[in-house]
C-alpha cells in the first residue's frame, strides 16, 4: 500500500489553503511540496496566562492586571525560543488628606525584544492599587536574565510631620519649598536589561512645592514628564500638575481591554496610550489654576480642593500617581506578538 502525504497509509489528506496542517508526520520533503504549492501553514505560536485580545491588527495580546501570574510559551512553530513585545507597569503612589504634594506614577518598562523559550514559567505579579498613606507596589516578571520590574510612584511630600516627596518609578512632588522633591528612579532599574536592543524605561522627579507653610505643592512626577511645580504663593493658588506618563504605541487602551480615555475632564491620554501620570499636588483652588489640564496624560489624579465631578484617584491599569486625597491606580503587564 502506497504511503501518503503525512506519513498516512492507505488514504490521501485534503490540503486547504491557509488552513493549519492536518495531522500526521510530515517529513521535510512534504513540507516542501506543500509550501511549493503554497497550501502549508505553520500552527500559531501558543502562549498561556492573562486575558486573550486578537484585535485584528496583526498582534495577539495577553493582558495580566493586578494579582500573581504565570506566563509560558507551550507551543512554538519556529523553535524552541523567541522573543515578544512587552509593556510593564508599576502602581501609582497614593495620598490621604490635604497639604501634600502629589504621589508620582509607576514607572514603566518597555521591551520590543522581551526572550523566552518554550516550556519555561515566567511568574508575573502585576501592583494592585495604593489605598493606603505611602509608594505604590511594583509590577514585575521574573526570568533567566533577571527578574524585571517596574516601580511603584512615590509618596508626595507632606506639611505635618514635615516629609519631604518620596523616591519611586517616578517621584512624589514637594510640599513645602525646601523640604524635597521624590527623585524618579526608574530609569536606574532592571541593570542586565538595559544594555538589550529594544529595552526602555522612565520615570521622572516631582516637582517643587512653594512657600512654608501649609501651601499648596509640587505635583507627581510622570514617567513622561517632571511633575510641576506649585503656582506662585497666594491664598487661592492650586498646586503644582502631576507629570504627564508616556505613550507607547501599539498598546492603545481599547486593544488590551482598557476602556477609551479621551474626554477633556479627564484628559488621561488624547491617543488613548499614555501610561504612568503623576497626581497633581494640592493647593487652594482646582489645580490648575485655569489651564484646561485636569489630569495628567497616563492616569494621573487631578488636584483638590475640586468639583466633586473630577476625580482624584490614580486610574487603574495605567499606574497612575494619586493626588491628595486619592488612591493610586494599580499597574499593568502586558505582552504582545504577531499573529
Amino acid at each position: 500500500m502506497g504511503r501518503f502525504i503525512g506519513g498516512n497509509i492507505g488514504r490521501a489528506i485534503t490540503i486547504v489553503a491557509d488552513k493549519v496542517a492536518t495531522s500526521g508526520i510530515y517529513n521535510l520533503s512534504d513540507q516542501y511540496w506543500h509550501r511549493k504549492q503554497d497550501k502549508w501553514k505553520e500552527p500559531p505560536l501558543n502562549i498561556s496566562g492573562g486575558v486573550i485580545y486578537t484585535p485584528g491588527n496583526g498582534y495577539r495580546y495577553h493582558t495580566f492586571t493586578a494579582g500573581s501570574h504565570i506566563l509560558e510559551v507551550t507551543f512554538s512553530p519556529g523553535g524552541a525560543g523567541g522573543t515578544m513585545e512587552l509593556l510593564s507597569v508599576g502602581a501609582g503612589g497614593r495620598e490621604v488628606g490635604p497639604y501634600r504634594g502629589g504621589s508620582g506614577g509607576g514607572g514603566v518598562v518597555h521591551h520590543t525584544q522581551f526572550p523566552w523559550t518554550v516550556g519555561t514559567q515566567y511568574t508575573i505579579n502585576v501592583a494592585g492599587g495604593t489605598t493606603t498613606n505611602g509608594n505604590g507596589a511594583d509590577t514585575t516578571i521574573t526570568h533567566p536574565n533577571g527578574t524585571l520590574t517596574a516601580k511603584g510612584g512615590g509618596q508626595g511630600g507632606n506639611f505635618s510631620p514635615a516629609s519631604s516627596g518620596q523616591p519611586g518609578g517616578s517621584g512624589g512632588g514637594e510640599q513645602d519649598s525646601g523640604q524635597g522633591v521624590g527623585s524618579g528612579i526608574q530609569p536606574s532599574q532592571n541593570g542586565p536589561w538595559t544594555p538589550q536592543t529594544g529595552f526602555n524605561q522612565w520615570g521622572s522627579n516631582g516637582g517643587p512645592g512653594r512657600n512654608t507653610g501649609a501651601y499648596h505643592s509640587g505635583g507627581g512626577g510622570g514617567a513622561g514628564e517632571i511633575g510641576g511645580q506649585a503656582y506662585a504663593p497666594s491664598t487661592d493658588a492650586s498646586g503644582g500638575y502631576g507629570g504627564r506618563g508616556v505613550p507607547i504605541s501599539g498598546f492603545e487602551y481599547p486593544l488590551i481591554g482598557l476602556a477609551p480615555i479621551d474626554n477633556a475632564a479627564e484628559a488621561n491620554s488624547p491617543t488613548n496610550n499614555h501610561y504612568g501620570g503623576g497626581g497633581a499636588g494640592w493647593g487652594y483652588q482646582e489645580q490648575p489654576g485655569g489651564a484646561a489640564r485636569y489630569r495628567a496624560y497616563g492616569g494621573g489624579g487631578a488636584g483638590s480642593p475640586k468639583p466633586e465631578s473630577i476625580p482624584v484617584n490614580g486610574t487603574d491599569g495605567l499606574g497612575g500617581g494619586g493626588a491628595p486625597g486619592g488612591n493610586g491606580g494599580s499597574g499593568i503587564l502586558v505582552i504582545r506578538y504577531p499573529y
